[in-house]
């Protein structure tokens, strides 16, 4: 079988699944039950690239007789086996308290401990090289009927340092992965707090200085109940200028030489626009001569997606830019705060959606955006206040996700090289520093 790493470092040697394995077999055709009579059934769904997702188990009706080796061991690999999209994601079972067995479409891998370490042969099998090896190698079938061959599995042969240096190797990338699950928890609790701040920040029941306002300190309004005293419902229009983009001639960044000093404007669509509070710049640009044929908007204009299926998508303009008929954008005025309108229209957004989805395409058109209504403070500097409070959070949240990408090119970078050999490790100082973690 074809070579994964052709020239292998000095001690380390190619070893087949067949060699070291305890038991490579595909799960059971279970019979499915409601609820849980005490055995877990783990499929495709379960077995994500980061983790086991437990919340996509079934169940499997007790009586029927499984065979001892079916049942999923602490450190047994598993791999999707089936399916376009589907087959080949790899991860390791870690639940020794939990009684479980894998459906037909998954395959189990249980390693000889003695001659290979789990969690070697499982980063090895998500790296890119892996799964290009098993793609490559192991698939058979056509489109959407591809599958996993046990029989080339088998065969599988994988490039392995010696023991000790194998766990050292897995040691890093685990507590790569440890900090990347630390973090992205991290992330989670932040959303969750900035979701509480944003509904009793937007509702007026949390001032700005961090107090709860009583219950004299609002006003009835019949669409929008308790509104705070000092607030009221405004339209967009209030807000300031709202423009319809336009499709302009547009030219892609390639095509400018370094020497052209002709001012140019990005160009933006929907697919611009993520979920970060500022729009990626496109490479389409506009040049002066198209502005005859669309608007230049300002350096933090709101801009929102008002017909499509990617209706109210929403985003603020880092650097001045054109848009197309798509993009309605507001530029405030100097009573009101830009930002604060951004957090209160994406707080509104499913309602804003709702609205425009009578039609069979949906749509708000400029008219009806310039008359949509949302809450305010009267008071710009309490709009502010309230707009830095969700800033802070939104800050916090970019940073954050920031580092996880860094963490995840860090481990797909020493998968690369620490599971080929490029790149060797001191088992003995990498042991002494993964214990004083």
């Amino acid at each position: 079988m074809k070579k994964i790493v052709k020239n292998l470092p000095s001690g380390w040697v190619e070893k087949s699944l067949k060699e070291n394995t305890l038991f490579l077999r595909r799960g059971k055709s279970p019979e499915y039950c409601d609820n849980n009579q005490g055995l877990v059934v783990v499929n495709q769904e379960c077995i994500r690239w980061d983790s086991i997702n437990m919340s996509n188990v079934k169940f499997h009706v007790v009586p029927n007789k499984i065979e001892e080796d079916f049942f999923l061991r602490c450190g047994d690999i598993l791999i999707n086996s089936t399916g376009t999209g589907t087959i080949g994601r790899v991860n390791e079972w870690l639940y020794p308290n939990v009684s479980a067995i894998a459906d037909s479409h998954v395959t189990v891998f249980r390693v000889n401990k003695e001659t290979i370490d789990a969690k070697y042969a499982r980063y090895f099998l998500t790296s890119e090289l892996g799964q290009r090896y098993l793609e490559s190698l192991c698939y058979t079938g056509s489109t959407n009927q591809i599958e996993l061959s046990k029989r080339y599995l088998l065969k599988l042969r994988l490039p392995c340092a010696p023991l000790p240096e194998q766990k050292a190797i897995s040691g890093i990338l685990s507590k790569v992965d440890k900090a990347i699950e630390v973090v992205e928890k991290s992330i989670k609790a932040a959303e969750h707090f900035k979701k509480s701040l944003t509904q009793n920040l937007l509702t007026g029941k949390l001032k700005p200085d961090g107090t709860w306002r009583n219950e004299d300190e609002f006003y009835l309004d019949e669409k929008f109940g308790n509104i705070p005293k000092g607030w009221e419902v405004a339209r967009v229009k209030d807000f300031g200028i709202v423009y319809t983009g336009k499709t302009p001639p547009t030219v892609e960044s390639h095509v400018f030489s370094e020497s052209l000093s002709e001012n140019r404007y990005p160009f933006v669509t929907p697919a611009d626009f993520f979920r970060e509070k500022y729009i990626d710049v496109s490479e389409r640009y506009v040049t002066e001569k198209g502005l005859s044929y669309s608007y230049r908007l300002p350096v933090n204009s709101i801009c929102i997606v008002c017909i499509g299926s990617t209706i109210g998508k929403i985003g603020i303009a880092k650097v001045e830019i054109c848009t197309n008929q798509q993009i309605n954008s507001l530029i405030p005025n100097r009573n009101n705060s830009g930002e604060f309108f951004y957090y209160m229209m994406s707080y509104r957004v499913l309602h804003f959606k709702e609205i425009a989805a009578v039609n069979a395409t949906p749509q708000i058109n400029k008219s009806n955006f310039n008359k949509y209504q949302i809450l305010r403070p009267l008071d710009k500097s309490e709009q502010k206040k309230i707009a830095n409070w969700l800033s802070v959070w939104d800050d916090e949240i970019f940073i954050k996700n920031n580092k996880v990408q860094s963490l995840k090119t860090l481990k797909k970078s020493l998968m690369q090289n620490l599971l080929t050999g490029k790149v060797r490790v001191d088992v003995e100082k990498v042991n002494k520093l993964l214990e004083e973690v």
